[in-house]
C-alpha cells in the first residue's frame, strides 16, 4: 500500500511539473491559473456585460504577428467603436476563399466565449471555427461554430461559445479562431475572449 501511494505521489508530481509551465504560459490550463490578463467590458454598449480579455494581437495592430494568413490581409481601417484603443488603425480583410487563424487565445476549463467586430460592403459571410490544440500544439479537433453575415457598418459579431473548453481536462490546452470567407469581402477586428464565460 505504501509503495502504491508513493507511486501515485510521483505521478502527481510529474503531472504538476508538466502542466505548470503551460498553465503559466497559457494562463488557463486546467484552471491552475486564471490570469488571462486585465479585463474590460468592450461590448457593454451592446448589452453584453461579460468581462473580456483582449486576444493576443486581436486588433492586428502588430500586423500579422501571431496570425496565419491564408490569402487574407491586414488593412487600414479600424472598427468604428475603438473599444480597444482610440489609436488603433488596422483590421483583417478577407475575400472569398481566404482564411485566417488567430494567435492562441486564453482558455478556461469551463465554457469560453469569444467575440469580435465584423463588417462588409457587399453582404459578405464568414465562417468561424474553433481550433483545439494540445500541449504539443497538435490539433485535437476543429469545431464549426457559426457562419456570420456582416452588414455595411461595423458591428459586434455573435458571442462564440466554446463548450469544448471542458476538454481541457482531457488534453486541450489552447484554442484559436479560424475565419474562412464564404462570400463577398469581410473585415474582422478586435477579438476578445471571456475565458470563464462570466455571466451576461
Amino acid at each position: 500500500m505504501a509503495r502504491r501511494s508513493a507511486v501515485c505521489l510521483v505521478l502527481v508530481a510529474v503531472l504538476v511539473a508538466l502542466c505548470a509551465p503551460a498553465a503559466m504560459a497559457g494562463g488557463s490550463l486546467l484552471g491552475l491559473n486564471n490570469n488571462c490578463g486585465s479585463t474590460s467590458q468592450p461590448f457593454a454598449q451592446f448589452g453584453d456585460y461579460r468581462s473580456y480579455t483582449f486576444g493576443a494581437n486581436g486588433g492586428l495592430e502588430n500586423g500579422s504577428t501571431g496570425w496565419s494568413l491564408g490569402g487574407s490581409q491586414v488593412v487600414k481601417g479600424n472598427e468604428s467603436f475603438y473599444v480597444h484603443s482610440g489609436s488603433d488603425r488596422y483590421s483583417l480583410s478577407l475575400s472569398p476563399g481566404d482564411s485566417a487563424l488567430s494567435p492562441n487565445l486564453c482558455m478556461g476549463t469551463t465554457s469560453t466565449v469569444t467575440r469580435f467586430f465584423v463588417r462588409s460592403d457587399d453582404g459578405g459571410r464568414v465562417r468561424v471555427q474553433v481550433v483545439l490544440r494540445n500541449l504539443l500544439g497538435q490539433v485535437l479537433g476543429v469545431l464549426q461554430v457559426s457562419d456570420v453575415s456582416a452588414g455595411s457598418s461595423w458591428s459586434p459579431g455573435p458571442g462564440v461559445l466554446n463548450l469544448d473548453s471542458l476538454l481541457g481536462l482531457i488534453g486541450v490546452s489552447s484554442i484559436q479562431l479560424r475565419f474562412t470567407e464564404l462570400s463577398g469581402n469581410v473585415q474582422v477586428d478586435d477579438i476578445y475572449v471571456d475565458p470563464w464565460a462570466s455571466r451576461n
